[in-house]
């Protein structure tokens, strides 16, 4: 990973913003490293704190459509067929879709929060062509908490931002704690509507 810290030393908020877009796109670059050496930028006063969740939001944005993109023109076949070369596995996208059709919206904001489905879940809401516009304001609602917190992690741990890969199990416990709690008030919300 030392050309990716060189990228982004040499590069700044560009290099946070092109391989965001990647790694939504489901490239394999770990958002805990980028979004990770963001806040030990930030820690260095090379980034500002809000500037790299801006530019980490929008890049989970831009990346999420283009995967939705992929998703509603190319289809299962396209992803069962080429989706090996980034990693995708016929069960990751299985997941994915079950998880989708299951819950639908909700499943693109609580997808967003949870390692191994966060990227993945903007190719079965494009192939089973959710709305876009719901699209969008899930993605970013899920987006925002997610580079806000490893940001904030990277910035903390300072010199030692590396350790948030070590913390891996703890930030997807923390990931998925806040989508039970988005599943839940999904489902009072749910009941309320329906009295």
């Amino acid at each position: 990973m030392d050309w990716l810290y060189q990228f982004m030393s040499e590069w700044g908020y560009w290099a946070l913003l092109l391989t965001m877009i990647l790694e939504n796109m489901n490239i394999p670059i770990p958002s805990e490293v980028v979004l990770g050496f963001a806040g030990f930028l930030v820690s260095q006063d090379v980034f500002t704190y809000w500037a790299a969740v801006a530019v980490g939001t929008l890049a989970g944005i831009i990346g999420s459509l283009l995967s939705y993109a992929i998703g509603y023109y190319g289809g299962r076949p396209l992803l069962l067929r080429y989706g090996r070369y980034v990693m995708l596995r016929q069960h990751e996208l299985h997941r994915a879709d079950d998880w989708f059709q299951r819950y639908g919206g909700i499943a693109v904001f609580t997808g967003r929060l949870l390692p191994g489905v966060r990227t993945f879940i903007s190719l079965p809401a494009g192939m089973a062509r959710y709305p876009l516009l719901p699209f969008i304001a899930y993605t970013v609602l899920g987006t925002i908490p997610w580079t806000m917190l490893l940001v904030w992690a990277g910035m903390t741990l300072g010199e030692h931002w590396q350790q948030l890969l070590e913390y891996d199990m703890e930030i997807m416990l923390a990931g998925g704690v806040i989508a039970l709690l988005a599943y839940l008030f999904y489902r009072w919300r749910r009941g309320q509507e329906q009295d």
